[in-house]
């Protein structure tokens, strides 16, 4: 139900060139009215005050259907809804449907892990601000790929193998998988600082992988399948799955074709054996496309990336979730992609996120100085049986609940602030059944269930008298959250959604503990059923889009 527009509607005032639409916005407290019109922007154009403008306004206003009552108060027109008429209308029979499908293609790069190194916990913020947008675009009707652009090229390859065959054993890697790898990866950095030979050693090593050498490019094989295997298993633990999983490998083999479009294009100079695009005159420095050995690199793999992709999706839009610090990279890219004459370099756009940290000491790591992703999923999952143990409810499915109560609280740590802030995750406020935390979003939904499971179902019709002040107010943001949605997307910023859905978990338990929502009123109880039906389907909705498992019980 769109209240702006049923608000104009009863207002028979206008002024030229200004559309109330615009203006109209929810008021700042419910003795200031549900919505309010502030005046202030109309007094330099009418020569009048807000006040006597606010006043004309309220007295051309239509009461008795949607609006109940006006008031002019210091330059603002209050507008009192009609809250049963409203409520009526809103509540009865509500669903929350994703909108039809607009024949529009998105595709989103996220994820996108250095398979020669553990996941960090910065990983976790590429991939669920990328899982977040892949979930919206969707609820928006866009068609949505989700790209994971494996890091599986590079001499850390070459390092991880140099390692195994000087120090280690494919049975130790068969019995101990993607930690093995790592353990040599760091012996190999650590005695290279003392035997230069060995950076030599570990570019051979790459180069033989390149070339598919016969005993080298299947242990390459080998390593890449455990540490793809053991990269998916935390994917799927934080719900993730990709549509497209290729690496950075497969685009590699296309860098000479990029190099020659670059050529043609006349974009291509050589600087110190490197061969580079000069893009000083858009202040952006210099996109090298080859090095100065003669191979190929990251610029020149998205390149190629982004013109396979094209290809392959015909993309409306194309969005790459990386670090802050990678955005003259792609800015490099896009420009030089609309100096080769690609239409489709309009359409693509990096989302930038800050950075995503620990408190120092908080969690310790079995595998290295700093905790990794791996760490953190283990820990939060031992927290979440801790927590779940001190719960007094009968709980069918225990372990289900501690996956979901520790997905939640990772998924909603990193969503929750806004996407360009940096955030240190604390880990014990996060698992708090109070304040504004994942596990109280998902108790409030176990409240919901309950109401509804002890609700004996009747065909009265509902009196929606009862639906006022926090009622009214949560059935208002029920209303709008759709809006709200949209406004995310286009801000590429789930904190909105997470701040508005907390919101209406507070309101709702504002309302609960001031109401009885099973009360002696068959009619009255009908009405606060169907809220509660609504805000259950509002927020199951709202769950999906931050990445979080709604609950029955817990």
């Amino acid at each position: 139900m769109d209240i702006k527009t049923k608000i104009l509607q009863n207002i028979n005032y206008s002024i030229e060139g200004i559309d109330f639409a615009d203006y109209i916005t929810l008021s700042a407290s419910a003795d200031k009215g549900d919505y309010c019109l502030p005046c202030f922007a109309f007094a330099k154009l009418l020569h009048t005050s807000p006040a006597d403008i606010a006043k004309n306004i309220a007295s051309n206003v239509v009461t008795g259907q949607e609006v109940a009552r006006v008031e002019a108060v210091n330059g603002y027109v209050n507008f009192f809804l009609n809250m049963p008429k409203i409520a009526a209308e809103i509540l009865t029979d509500f669903s929350l449907t994703p909108e039809k499908r607009n024949n529009k293609t998105i595709l989103i790069d996220y994820a996108s892990p250095n398979l020669a190194k553990f996941l960090h916990i910065g990983h976790l913020k590429t991939a669920i601000i990328g899982e977040s947008l892949a979930r919206m675009f969707e609820f928006c009707g866009y068609t949505v790929k989700r790209l994971n652009f494996y890091g599986d090229f590079g001499t850390p390859f070459g390092k991880i193998i140099g390692g195994l065959l000087k120090w280690g054993s494919m049975e130790e890697v068969e019995a101990r998988g993607n930690d093995a790898l790592q353990e040599y990866y760091i012996k190999f950095n650590q005695e290279e600082e003392h035997d230069p030979t060995l950076s030599q050693y570990a570019r051979d090593l790459f180069k033989k992988i390149e070339q598919k050498d016969e005993k080298i490019y299947p242990i390459y094989q080998k390593i890449i399948k455990i540490a793809v295997e053991e990269t998916n298993k935390m994917f799927e633990f934080l719900g993730l799955k990709f549509d497209d999983y290729r690496g950075e490998m497969y685009f590699s083999t296309f860098a000479d074709k990029v190099l020659k479009i670059l050529n043609d294009k006349h974009l291509l100079t050589t600087s110190e054996g490197a061969k580079i695009v000069d893009l000083s005159a858009y202040n952006l420095g210099v996109c090298i496309a080859e090095k100065s050995d003669g191979t190929s690199n990251y610029a020149s793999h998205d390149l190629a990336a982004a013109m396979i992709r094209y290809d392959d999706y015909k993309f409306n839009k194309l969005l790459y979730v990386t670090d802050v610090a990678q955005s003259l990279h792609f800015a490099q890219i896009f420009k030089v992609l609309e100096l080769c004459g690609f239409d489709f370099s309009k359409n693509m756009e990096h989302v930038p996120y800050g950075r995503f940290s620990l408190p120092d000491g908080k969690i310790s790591s079995r595998r290295g100085k700093q905790a990794v992703l791996i760490d953190l999923i283990e820990y939060v999952q031992n927290k979440a049986k801790e927590v779940i143990s001190t719960r007094k409810f009968s709980i069918e499915n225990p372990q289900d609940v501690v996956e979901k109560v520790a997905r939640a609280v990772l998924n909603f740590s990193v969503l929750k602030v806004e996407r360009t802030k940096d955030c240190v995750f604390d880990v014990e406020k996060a698992f708090s059944f109070d304040g504004e935390t994942a596990p109280y979003m998902q108790y409030t939904f176990t409240r919901l269930e309950s109401i509804l499971r002890k609700h004996t179902a009747t065909n009265v019709e509902p009196d929606y008298s009862c639906i006022k002040d926090d009622a009214a107010a949560l059935t208002i943001m029920i209303n709008n959250f759709v809006n709200t949605i949209f406004v995310a997307l286009n801000k590429r910023d789930a904190s909105i959604i997470c701040n508005y859905i907390m919101d209406m978990c507070k309101t709702f338990n504002k309302f609960y503990v001031n109401t009885r929502v099973l009360d002696s009123d068959p009619a009255t109880t009908q009405a606060k059923i169907n809220l509660v039906k609504a805000l259950k389907s509002t927020l199951a909705v709202g769950f999906n889009l931050i990445c979080i498992d709604p609950l029955k019980e817990m």
